[in-house]
């Protein structure tokens, strides 16, 4: 694999919270955030950063853009020349595309790109090439409030490479989007991508970024828990080799289940068809399937959901991840010293 591109080393960033006192009003304390951060970036890759909501994506993905300053630790980077040097602005190397932009009025899409630009001083060619990869040069003098959603990420995500950033932050991107403008969202962050860009994508929802991650991040109180490529944290939390079976015929009737009790993890029987889901080798199983009278139509891996990642990183019970995934204020997992700064 290639050097990293970044690497962030415990950073850290906590909230301010008012905390007053009757002889200082003003006092505040540290509060929830990001805990003890570290995380590599590579070039190309794409990095699914996952969590309950309240987990500390958006912070994170915050201090990564150079939005919220560290108030610990450091990054380093290899961003010009072949050596690590300490980066001390984001802002100049990073894209961000917030969970929330409200593109309204009556500014065309072009005016609104070009008076971003102006900030930027960047060439008014760009815009035109950016229009182009996004997909939007047919929309360029249509009018903010006319666009779609998925127009409006399209147009969000063209004013984060307006300075030709080396890393592109995407905040819950694929909120309010309908399946096929979902999948052109996608092909779009590939291409990216394969221009040699990395990227980050925030989302509590797994399904959303199969096919579409290299690496995966799991976030939950604002620490880390785990962290690389997606079939390496699958196996490092026993979440690996599971797949599912589906087929029609009368499973109970049959003696694969008898067979395979010790690799099932569950099994459903409608009236006519039947679901295996089994962990293990995948040979023994399809050899079983095939020596009884059951008919498989599908066989497929299955891939943990967001409280099954949260349940093997953790160590808590479905009923308590739950709990947490619905209450989690991001307190720190691991016992922390929160003192008041007077």
């Amino acid at each position: 694999m290639a050097d990293p591109l970044l690497v962030f080393s415990e950073v850290e960033h906590r909230h301010r919270l008012p905390a007053p006192k009757p002889w200082k009003p003003w006092a505040s304390r540290r509060g929830a955030g990001v805990h003890g951060v570290t995380l590599a970036l590579y070039p190309g890759s794409v990095l699914g950063l996952i969590g309950p909501n309240g987990a500390g994506k958006t912070t994170l993905l915050r201090m990564m853009a150079g939005v919220l300053p560290l108030q610990s630790g450091k990054v380093t980077g290899r961003l010009q020349q072949n050596e690590t040097v300490e980066v001390e602005d984001l802002r100049t190397w990073a894209g961000h595309m917030p969970e929330q932009v409200r593109w309204q009025g009556r500014l065309t899409v072009n005016e609104a790109l070009q008076q971003l630009n102006d900030m930027r001083g960047q060439s008014t060619q760009r815009i035109g090439q950016l229009l182009s990869l996004v997909g939007l040069s047919d929309r360029a003098n249509e009018p903010l409030d006319n666009l779609s959603q998925g127009m409006r990420q399209r147009l969000s995500i063209a004013a984060a490479l307006l300075g030709s950033p080396r890393l592109l932050l995407l905040d819950e991107p694929f909120n309010g989007l309908d399946p096929v403008a979902a999948e052109a969202f996608a092909g779009l962050v590939r291409r990216l991508a394969e221009k040699g860009v990395s990227v980050v994508i925030s989302s509590h929802m797994v399904t959303q970024l199969e096919g579409l991650i290299d690496r995966i991040a799991l976030m939950h109180r604002g620490q880390l828990l785990d962290e690389g490529p997606l079939e390496a944290v699958e196996k490092r939390l026993g979440l690996d080799g599971r797949y599912r079976l589906q087929g029609r015929g009368d499973l109970r009737s049959s003696k694969v289940l008898e067979s395979l009790q010790n690799d099932v993890i569950a099994w459903e029987q409608d009236d006519e068809t039947w679901s295996l889901v089994l962990r293990g080798r995948p040979h023994d199983a399809l050899q079983n399937c095939l020596d009884s009278d059951l008919e498989m139509t599908s066989w497929a891996p299955v891939r943990p959901n967001l409280v099954e990642w949260l349940c093997a990183a953790t160590g808590m019970s479905l009923d308590d991840i739950s709990l947490e995934v619905a209450s989690s204020a991001m307190l720190p997992l691991q016992a922390t010293e929160v003192s008041e700064d007077e």
